[in-house]
């Protein structure tokens, strides 16, 4: 079922008080919370939607600034009367948006945008926390250390970069294995209802003021890395302490000047840290829709922008390869596979970024189409199949005109 406008899932789970857009964070952080970074937050106010608790941040934010030349979009989008059958049952895309709590939705072909809509009063300046679509923001990242040879090798160990987890379960594990989600390490990220294990009580420790480093540093091994998929919140996050210590850089200082700059993005970024001020990298990347879109942009134009080469190419079409541990049939997401922490669809070629709760980047090279959503869905995991078959219909019927 949707999730109601009034109570939404950050309301139930996050020990979080929301006045007026503004966040006070209850328990030990709550004297971190004074030292937070009081531009952010101001800038903050009237850009995250309110009431959608899902999106405020329980957490310091850094602003990652845009491009002085950001890259156009032109064309003025209008909803699409885009139909298709799931399940038995003719169904509409509009229908679908609003069943699954949609915040915003745009549509590009190429640098067109041919569909842009915005629901419970957000716009086109409104700033969505896009969860887990941040994996793939840092894992762009660290494919641009990897070109500049800041990271050696994608086989190298992690410890090679982070010694401070040497003797956990990280120690020794190639940063291949992280990236693809199979570092071995035990972690139980299947149930965002249960306070007790995985990314809830991680996000929980976090917002009482527990640095994630230290989370890392006791994480122990359950199994041979490369071996199996499981999806795990705090292997991304090690990637993000991996990039920082290779680069000499913050993660956000190393995103705005690689990634979000030269990518020709329009609106500052807001990116989380925790409050000892690591980077979070597996999530809490708050920025627009239009700037997501230019992300999915960069991405379909395989790394580059007005001639300049941002990201490999390489490197963005290793996103579209599932591994062979993380194939659908290993997995179960409703024919979904993973790759280089992005997710590849069923549609062949087709691969997106998704966070929780219905955040998604989704990317269509045969079609030109990047098609972006955010949402407050708290029936998001019941929804992923017919979200595949929306997704695939827009991107057909737009590919078609």
């Amino acid at each position: 079922m949707p999730i109601p406008t009034k109570v939404t899932i950050a309301a139930l789970v996050l020990p979080v008080v929301a006045t007026a857009g503004v966040v006070a964070v209850t328990g030990t952080a709550a004297g971190h919370a004074k030292t937070a970074n009081a531009k952010a937050a101001a800038a903050q106010k009237e850009q995250i939607p309110f009431p959608a608790l899902i999106h405020l941040p329980h957490y310091p934010l850094t602003p990652v600034q845009p491009s002085p030349k950001p890259v156009r979009l032109t064309g003025k989008g209008k909803p699409l009367k885009v139909g298709y059958t799931y399940n038995g049952t003719r169904r509409t895309l509009s229908d679908f948006l609003r069943r699954s709590s949609t915040l915003s939705f745009v549509v590009l072909r190429g640098n067109k945008v041919v569909d842009e809509r915005y629901f419970e009063g957000q716009g086109p300046t409104s700033r969505f926390n896009t969860w887990s679509i941040g994996k793939s923001i840092t894992a762009t990242a660290l494919g641009v250390a990897l070109r500049e040879g800041k990271i050696h090798a994608i086989g190298d160990p992690v410890t090679r970069y982070v010694p401070e987890l040497k003797g956990t379960g990280y120690d020794g594990v190639p940063l291949r294995d992280v990236l693809h989600m199979a570092s071995g390490v035990k972690w139980d990220e299947s149930n965002y209802f249960n306070f007790t294990t995985g990314a809830t009580a991680a996000q929980l420790r976090l917002a009482l003021g527990t640095p994630m480093t230290k989370v890392a540093g006791e994480a122990v091994r359950e199994r041979p890395s490369g071996t199996k998929w499981n999806y795990d919140s705090l292997d991304s996050f090690v990637l993000a302490w991996v990039l920082t210590k290779a680069t000499g850089r913050s993660l956000a200082s190393y995103v705005q000047e690689k990634i979000w700059k030269p990518a020709g993005m329009q609106s500052p970024l807001y990116l989380g840290k925790d409050w000892a001020g690591n980077g979070l990298g597996y999530c809490c990347y708050h920025a627009t829709s239009r700037d997501l879109a230019r992300f999915g942009l960069l991405y379909l134009n395989r790394g580059e922008v007005n001639g300049r080469q941002v990201v490999p190419a390489g490197w963005v079409r290793d996103a579209r390869v599932t591994v062979p541990y993380s194939r659908p049939d290993k997995i179960g997401q409703a024919g979904w596979g993973y790759g280089n922490q992005w997710w590849t669809a069923p549609t062949p070629g087709d691969y997106s970024a998704n966070g929780v709760f219905g955040q998604y980047v989704y990317v269509s090279p045969r079609n030109g189409v990047v098609i972006v959503k955010t949402s407050q869905d708290i029936g998001y995991s019941s929804n992923f199949a017919e979200l595949s078959v929306a997704f695939r219909s827009v991107a057909d019927a737009v590919g078609a005109t």
